[in-house]
């Protein structure tokens, strides 16, 4: 696996890993930014969106109910989000830490 970071200030824009005969593009948390690509595609692809999609709404998978959320931190192979579903059913929880979350427990909105 790759580290991709922004040439100017050096951030973690997300990695990008071999996959079969491409790169697969990924998050800073290691989630699936797309399908295995050419290597100069999968790049791209890192860099037009491995922060962005952060910023989006995101559902989690919690004792079979998937719930509403947004990210607050992300590092590799972890991600913090603060549930904001109101059907969310565990109160006064700030914070829930989802270790290396794939799509079978966590994805975009």
């Amino acid at each position: 696996m790759r580290e991709i970071r922004r040439d100017d200030d050096g951030a973690l824009l997300g990695f990008i890993r071999p996959s079969g005969e491409g790169w697969e593009p990924l998050t800073v948390f290691g989630y699936p930014l797309g399908e295995p690509r050419p290597e100069a595609d999968a790049l791209e692809e890192v860099h037009r969106s491995g922060l962005e999609v952060l910023m989006r709404p995101w559902l989690f998978l919690e004792e079979g109910e998937w719930y509403r959320c947004v990210i607050v931190e992300a590092a590799a192979g972890a991600v913090r989000v603060r549930p904001n579903d109101i059907g969310y059913p565990r109160e006064n929880v700030l914070a829930v830490t989802l270790e290396r979350p794939g799509p079978e427990t966590f994805r975009p909105e």
